[in-house]
Order: structure tokens, then C-alpha cells, then sequence
């Protein structure tokens, strides 16, 4: 079943798809479907009974808004404004993050107080003695992330965006016929019309 545009819902949703087309490294933006909602939030459903379990609350934040976009971008798209993948624990400590940005990596890069898991993501030492103990759980977190661009357009509100998971990444290219190239990556953006 198809998302109903009505006249005044059909011009916010314009509006937004219009700057995002402008934005460098967009390569296409898609009104995501009742179905791709549902879809999507099967896969990340899946993911919470991990071994160390993904929460992507970015995603549950996106699709409680009115409208829901996928933006497909190549790596000359900005970088987000804050990390999309944390690791924290149930008592809302941050184990680790991503780093995303090459500023970001080189403050980190002689620091002595963190373990490179990857050379995007980084787990802080100070936590290393209260990892698996049990006291705490543990997941990744793809937290909702601002997206400015959308942030104080008239007639758009409660503006957020995230991550899909790998899965709902794959999906998404899938459906909507882009490649499964790690150069291209989804974005959701969720917003709501100003009432």
C-alpha cells in the first residue's frame, strides 16, 4: 500500500525531495512505501537478539514521523553531523564509537587511551575492565542523526535521520535498483509538515 500524498502533504514532501536532489553526492531520493516500512522494521528487529545485539533507535525515530525518505549517496556526500554507530551499555555508558570524519580519526590516531577495532570505530580503554562482566548489557546503537538540511525549511518539522543496518541497506538497493557497491549507502530521513 502506497504512503497517501495529499495536496499540502504532496508539496512538503516535494520540497524536501527538491533540496536533498541539490545536495552533493545524492544519487536519488525515494518515498519509502507502507511495505519498505514494515520490511525494514522486520530486519532490524532481527538484529536485537544478536550476539551483541544492534538497536537501531534512529531508524524507530525516522518511521514515527509522518513522511520517510531514502536517500541513496556516494562518499561525496557530507559527513553526519554526529557518529551513526555507538557502542553502549544498558546504563547509557559509550564503550566505543565510529569515527567519521579524517579529523576525527587523526585525534584518535596517537592516543593512548583507545583500541582501534577497525580504522573507523574506536573502543575507549577505560571501559575495557567492565566489558562482559555481565553487570552491564551491551549493543550497538544507531542513534538518529540531525539532518540540517531539512532543519528550519518552512512547512517541515521534527526533522531526524539514521542508518539502516546492513541488511535494510541491502534491501533498500535492492528494491529501488542501485548496486550493492560499498561506495553507495542509504540514508532515512524522517520529518513531519508543520502543524
Amino acid at each position: 500500500m502506497t504512503m497517501q500524498i495529499e495536496n499540502m502533504d504532496e508539496m512538503v514532501v516535494k520540497k524536501a525531495i527538491k533540496i536533498i536532489n541539490k545536495l552533493k553526492g545524492v544519487l536519488g531520493v525515494k518515498i519509502l512505501l507502507d511495505e519498505d516500512k514494515t520490511a525494514l522494521k522486520e530486519m532490524e528487529s532481527k538484529r536485537e537478539g544478536d550476539v551483541i545485539p544492534v538497536v537501531n533507535r534512529g531508524l524507530k525515530e525516522c518511521l514515527m514521523r509522518e513522511f520517510y525518505l531514502a536517500i541513496f549517496k556516494n562518499i561525496e556526500f557530507r559527513y553526519p553531523p554526529v557518529p551513526t554507530v555507538l557502542l553502549v551499555t544498558d546504563k547509557g555508558r559509550i564503550l566505543g564509537q565510529e569515527l567519521i570524519s579524517n579529523e576525527e580519526k587523526k585525534k584518535y590516531q596517537d592516543r593512548s587511551d583507545v583500541y582501534f577495532l577497525s580504522t573507523d570505530f574506536i573502543f575507549f580503554k577505560s571501559n575495557k575492565s567492565s566489558v562482559g562482566t555481565g553487570i552491564e548489557k551491551e549493543f550497538f546503537l544507531l542513534p538518529s542523526v540531525p539532518f540540517p538540511e531539512l532543519e528550519d525549511v518552512s512547512g517541515i518539522s521534527d526533522v531526524t535521520s539514521c542508518s539502516p543496518s546492513t541488511m535494510g541497506d541491502s534491501y533498500l538497493k535492492n528494491k529501488y535498483g542501485y548496486p550493492q557497491d560499498p561506495n553507495i549507502a542509504t540514508i532515512i530521513v524522517g520529518f513531519s509538515k508543520t502543524k
